[in-house]
């Protein structure tokens, strides 16, 4: 059974993670971590995601050397600040489930995976993946603006509600035509149990920086 430390325990994608991770029988959340200061710290997972667990959230990544594998919820700058130099001590498989990393924190972390397998990845939805890849071939077979460069092509970006994931992707022509591609979320479950199925497949790479393209094209049948 693989043992998982879900840092940033406390956090929407950190909880889900947290739940998802407790019902099921192939893992076992040894360490929930949260950051110094935060109230839930010293209190039972279970005050924060319900049930009976009684297991303590600390808040100390080097207190939890009894797992197999990191799950790192937080931000860039605490991740960077902060946990870093920890994880590079531990020496953990890790799971980076954040963004916002600038050139030279994505540098740093690829020396960091030269001793320990490392996964990074925004999203954790294998649809997903498969979404994006359906989109690159699209864009080789549909007939389209050639004169459109990267700088010419409107995105839009909202968060709000209870919107989760959403992704719609539109090809139009000048002769009236239409394509959509569409992929949508309502919960966070598929990424938190996106989440624990990488980390299981972490644990068991050689040392390197892995993402969703190595997990989603893996031939290990695992």
């Amino acid at each position: 059974m693989t043992k998982i430390a879900i840092v940033g325990c406390t956090g929407k994608l950190g909880s889900a993670i947290l739940k998802n991770a407790l019902n099921r029988a192939d893992v076992q959340v040894s360490y929930a971590i949260a950051r110094q200061g935060n109230p839930f710290v010293g209190r039972a997972i279970s005050e924060l995601v319900g049930g009976k667990n009684d297991l303590p959230i600390i808040d100390d990544i080097e207190l939890a050397a009894d797992c197999d594998v990191y799950i790192d919820c937080t931000n860039a700058e605490t991740f960077m600040i902060s946990s870093y130099a920890k994880y590079e001590k531990m020496g953990k498989a890790l799971v980076i489930a954040t963004t916002a990393f600038s050139a030279a924190d994505l540098e740093r972390i690829q020396k960091l995976s030269a001793n320990m397998p490392v996964f990074m990845s925004g999203n954790f939805s294998v649809a997903l993946h498969d979404f994006i890849e359906t989109l690159k071939f699209a864009v080789r077979k549909i007939s389209a603006n050639r004169e459109l460069d990267a700088g010419r092509i409107n995105i839009c970006s909202i968060r709000g509600g209870n919107i989760f994931g959403e992704h719609e992707v539109i090809f139009a022509n000048c002769k009236d035509e239409v394509v959509t591609f569409r992929h949508q979320v309502s919960s966070r479950e598929t990424f938190a149990d996106g989440a624990v199925e990488v980390s299981l497949w972490t644990d068991r790479q050689q040392s390197g920086l892995y993402c969703m393209d190595d997990f989603c094209n893996r031939e290990d049948g695992f």
